[in-house]
């Protein structure tokens, strides 16, 4: 009982005196350099004020050999593989992604007229390709990688099966990858 009251009195006396339990000010904290923050951010021309788009845009050339409209998150030197499965249930009937070249495409799969989509594509080095999907579709699954062999996990996962429990269809997508130059 004495042990009780004791340590209920050395409560009650930290709650009334406002004394808080906390470390110590150290801030181990790992802060981004500016080099970093520009390396990560997506610099477009209208957000930079008039008189720094001039410097931008000889960065950008500079860096791509050309004028482009944005500057690239990914400093990639390699192909960039994407892994894209969309419901089209709502869409109209047929409708197809749009914006990719066919050259890029390794693996398309159309589910009936307004099934889902199963897309394999590479974007070049000079950065990632963005389709345009088509309208009241949703992505159930959208796989980034500059690892084919990460597509090729993926494939093989449970996580795929529950979307595509075809086999044919899952033997031509590895075969597709691994024909991949």
């Amino acid at each position: 009982m004495k042990r009780f009251l004791l340590c209920f009195m050395v409560l009650f006396f930290f709650i009334n005196n406002n004394v808080v339990f906390s470390q110590e000010d150290s801030d181990d904290v790992p802060y981004l350099s500016d080099d970093d923050i520009a390396a990560i951010e997506i610099v477009l021309p209208d957000d930079i004020p008039e008189i720094m788009q001039e410097n931008v845009k000889e960065l950008a050339a500079e860096s791509r050999g050309g004028e482009p409209n944005e500057v690239s998150r990914l400093n990639t030197s390699q192909t960039i593989f994407h892994l894209l499965i969309l419901d089209r249930t709502y869409c109209q009937l047929n409708s197809d992604i749009k914006g990719i070249d066919k050259k890029d495409i390794i693996y398309m799969y159309r589910h009936g007229a307004n099934g889902y989509l199963i897309a394999v594509y590479k974007s070049p080095e000079a950065g990632p390709v963005f389709p345009r999907f088509p309208d009241n579709s949703r992505i159930l699954v959208n796989l980034t990688t500059v690892r084919k062999s990460t597509i090729k996990e993926f494939i093989n996962s449970s996580s795929f099966k529950k979307f595509v429990t075809s086999r044919k269809i899952t033997t031509d997508i590895l075969k597709a990858v691994n024909n991949i130059k």
